[in-house]
């Protein structure tokens, strides 16, 4: 199993590019203490995570279970 961790890729993302994302997990986690829904602040961490790694709209549909 670690093995097969170890063949995921992850981009080395500098600070300044991680801020964004630091951003949004604080906000979820603010939302989640007082119940609110926190679906939109997820979605906007998916396609930044899509982004980050260049996902294509096809490969994208596979990681949201459409395809």
């Amino acid at each position: 199993l670690l093995e097969n961790l170890k063949l995921i890729p992850v981009p080395n993302v500098e600070f300044k590019q991680q801020k964004p994302f630091i951003t949004l997990v604080d906000k979820i986690i603010s939302a989640k203490k007082k119940n609110k829904d926190t679906t939109d602040l997820e979605k906007q961490i998916d396609e930044m995570v899509y982004k980050l790694y260049e996902l294509t709209d096809e490969e994208i549909k596979v990681v949201e279970g459409k395809k």
